[in-house]
């Protein structure tokens, strides 16, 4: 198995600045093309129709994590990228202490994916204790995983500084073209351009992470009591990543879900970018598997 590459575990904390959205926030994510439905009733390719590509298995808890892709045979196009669990990885996690920083776990991946992909490397923490964030800043306490599918290399990540009360915190606030702040809250709420419809972020240090960036939750929420949610990242004015939460309990009950999430109106690079994240249980394997699929080409667009 591939040695673990660490880090100290950062803790998402978004606060409770956003107790004040207003009404008019919960018609943003009302789109039927962001319901969930079960992932066995969205259209999947036959085996013989895809090609795999495996990353090398990283341990967690008593077994392994890994990540993967699958790419059509007749296009040579992405069809799924994500993270493959066995049911072992979900026990034997460590127990750490209230306050006590755990590793953060990066799964390399393959040379497809990142040919195929915008994405450069998957991150996993493990959350035993949770962490804050939300309406009352306790949503989600209970043990979860957080999956970072990073847009930029690990070496880049990695210079993310932490939070100084410097000039170089400046970055954390330069958001992706365009947003504009409300007037009821004291949040930031995505309005278009490079970042996708309704999500929102507290300005300053909130919700700020070195080695990660800026994270931004969706409103309404409408995910809540939490089992899943899935976030975004960003840096010095770009999306870094894209991150489902997931609780180990919501893993462990043989899930089967599938949801298209919010997307960006424009794209700085051009690419092939995933417009729906999964959570399902393989029925060949029993591994778990938490993915992004449904690809689009999508063309660069200057803003």
């Amino acid at each position: 198995m591939e040695n673990l590459f660490t880090m100290p575990k950062k803790i998402i904390v978004l606060g409770s600045l956003f107790l004040l959205f207003s009404c008019a926030q919960d018609e943003l994510l009302n789109d039927d093309s962001l319901k969930a439905t079960p992932r066995t009733f969205i259209e999947k390719w036959s085996s013989d129709k895809l090609n795999v590509f495996k990353g090398p298995k990283v341990a967690v808890g008593n077994d392994s994590v890994r990540s993967w892709i699958s790419v059509r045979k007749d296009t040579g196009l992405p069809n799924e990228i994500g993270i493959e669990m066995s049911p072992g990885a979900l026990t034997g996690l460590p127990d750490y202490a209230p306050g006590v920083e755990g590793p953060t776990i990066v799964l390399p991946l393959h040379i497809k994916a990142k040919q195929l992909t915008p994405f450069k490397h998957i991150v996993l923490n493990w959350q035993n204790h949770g962490h804050g964030g939300g309406p009352t800043n306790t949503e989600f306490n209970s043990p979860h995983f957080d999956f970072h599918f990073y847009t930029i290399s690990n070496e880049e990540r990695l210079a993310i500084p932490d939070w100084c009360s410097c000039p170089a915190d400046a970055a954390f606030n330069i958001y992706p073209p365009t947003t504009t702040s409300t007037t009821n809250s004291p949040v930031t709420i995505t309005t278009g351009g490079y970042m996708p419809l309704g999500y929102a972020t507290p300005p300053g240090q909130g919700a700020v992470y070195g080695q990660m960036g800026k994270h931004w939750l969706p409103i309404p929420f409408n995910y809540l009591p939490f089992t899943k949610v899935m976030v975004y990242g960003t840096y010095d004015g770009k999306i870094v990543f894209v991150e489902p939460m997931v609780t180990r309990e919501y893993l462990s009950a043989n899930p089967d879900f599938s949801a298209a999430y919010s997307q960006p109106k424009l794209f700085e690079k051009a690419g092939n970018y995933p417009s729906r994240y999964n959570i399902y249980r393989d029925s060949k394997t029993g591994n778990i598997k938490i993915t992004l699929s449904d690809f689009l080409a999508r063309a660069a667009t200057p803003y």
